[in-house]
């Protein structure tokens, strides 16, 4: 297969550029689920391989939705905290992140075509086998001399391995059931990603990947809905007893991560109430959290594992309405999604609402909003709904001109018939 097959482009201005954008999302497809450098890298080239095409297009391709003034909005909140922050250096320094949201908009563009946007989940889905045929390796050295070992693979720790191969798993699962090809190997690649992740022991991904699941089902298979609780429950029966005693572990107040986290938030509320407008600033917050922390705290960290928690102490009341607004503009772009979608696109239309519960339900327990790796599955998938909600909308535009023009060729065609009719000479006189 030639490469402008694999990338196809578009005819016209600024057609390469777009093959260079769609070729650099691809490679950030494969790359996502091991590499963060990497993946970043293929953002900043596909960006600006986007903008390029864009201004020699000299048109915006992207669909109309309120996702893009709600990231916007998300954006200058983030940098109104900063600039009045008692660390702005430190603050535009972790804000300077906002720049991943650009993956949203690369994706919208540059997957409106459907040969595009179906090589995605294949890549993705490639890199994460890597990761986990990677992660068991490691697991079968430590395990002997660490019988608590926790799998991590190449990626930075257990919980952001477990938000990789959580989303991983459910790209896999959405596909399968919502009619794209080779279903059977999307199977077979979701068994050892699911193995994968329960062995991360992150419990608030094990929560957030059930939700997905029940959402993914709701919106593909409504009957089904309840089969992500019978797994887990079956899983849980026959699971090793520390993995067993680790999901246990979720409900009880006494464990120690549990109880730290219910410090921590208390923490957290004393903060807001301090700085409730536009917060402290998106700097790194273990220091602040030792000024206000309780007798109780049993750990520390430089955030508060809660997206709500955190971007609240961040950016305040301004911030969270805005975050809120993202999230409600977010889910409206991908139940839009749902409904146009068709054929194979209704199986990544699935799967971004799976994703995005995910993301909100492990959410509660962990910063996964800030965690680049796991929210750029987020990102990804709302930029393929706006793909799927645009080439929709193209198809209707062009079936909309085509009725339109249905009425004029008939006008043409009676006046042509009837142009023949009195210039042709009559016979029988």
């Amino acid at each position: 297969m030639r490469w402008t097959e694999w990338v196809p482009g578009e005819p016209g201005p600024g057609g390469g550029a777009l093959r260079v954008a769609q070729s650099a999302l691809l490679i950030l497809a494969f790359v996502l689920p091991f590499s963060i450098a990497m993946t970043e890298a293929a953002l900043i080239a596909g960006i600006g391989a986007l903008l390029v095409s864009l201004a020699r297009a000299g048109r915006l391709r992207a669909p109309s939705t309120w996702l893009w003034p709600a990231s916007l909005a998300l954006a200058a909140c983030w940098l109104l905290s900063s600039a009045f922050s008692s660390n702005p250096a430190d603050s535009f320094f972790h804000a300077r992140k906002l720049y991943a949201l650009g993956l949203i908009p690369l994706a919208a563009v540059a997957a409106r075509d459907p040969r595009v946007r179906s090589r995605i989940v294949p890549h993705v889905l490639t890199g994460a086998a890597l990761t986990a045929l990677i992660g068991f390796l490691i697991y079968m050295v430590r395990v002997p001399s660490q019988p608590n070992y926790r799998l991590q693979s190449v990626l930075s720790n257990q919980m952001t391995s477990g938000g990789v191969l959580s989303a991983a798993f459910l790209w896999a699962m959405a596909t399968a059931l919502g009619g794209s090809s080779r279903r059977w190997l999307r199977v077979t690649v979701a068994i050892p990603l699911a193995l994968a992740l329960a062995l991360t022991q992150t419990r608030s991904h094990w929560l957030g990947t059930a939700a997905g699941a029940i959402a993914i089902l709701i919106a593909l298979a409504p009957r089904w809905w309840w089969a992500p609780l019978v797994t887990v429950a079956a899983g849980i029966r026959f699971a090793p007893a520390h993995l067993a005693a680790r999901f246990y572990s979720i409900i009880d107040p006494n464990e120690p991560g549990n109880r730290g986290r219910l410090s921590m938030w208390r923490s957290a509320r004393d903060i807001v109430r301090d700085h409730p407008l536009i917060g402290v600033g998106c700097q790194d917050l273990l220091s602040l959290y030792r000024r206000y922390r309780y007798p109780d705290w049993t750990f520390e960290s430089g955030h508060f594992h809660n997206n709500f928690i955190q971007i609240a102490v961040m950016t305040g009341a301004l911030g969270l309405a805005a975050f809120l607004f993202w999230l409600v503009a977010g889910a409206c772009d991908l139940g839009r999604a749902m409904a146009v979608a068709r054929g194979g696109d209704r199986g990544l239309a699935a799967a971004g609402i799976g994703i995005f519960t995910a993301l909100l339900v492990s959410g509660m327990f962990d910063y996964t909003f800030g965690d680049a790796e796991v929210v750029y599955h987020t990102f990804l998938a709302l930029g393929l709904a706006g793909a799927i909600i645009g080439s929709r909308d193209a198809d209707a535009v062009i079936s909309g001109a085509a009725v339109a023009a249905r009425p004029s060729e008939t006008v043409s065609a009676t006046r042509a018939t009837l142009a023949l009719a009195v210039d042709a000479p009559v016979r029988g006189d």
